[in-house]
């Protein structure tokens, strides 16, 4: 329970996430010729985009519902 508290869980899954994005959103169009006119360019750039969003809603309604009991 205490390190839920101290928001170590969250912070490192925050981490993960902007791995994720800076790897699909900067690092693959730089490195592969062609990125984006590869079939799984913009599904997997839109994924890396909406992961922060999942990532906000996972943990502050979480929080959310924590508070509320």
């Amino acid at each position: 329970m205490k390190e839920e508290a101290s928001g170590g869980i969250a912070f490192y899954a925050m981490i993960a996430v902007l791995i994720v994005m800076v790897v699909c959103t900067m690092i693959c169009p730089l490195v592969i010729s062609g990125f984006s006119r590869q079939p799984y360019a913009i599904p997997m750039m839109g994924i890396a985009l909406a992961l922060p969003f999942i990532h906000f809603f996972i943990f502050g309604g979480s929080e959310l519902a924590r508070r509320k009991k």
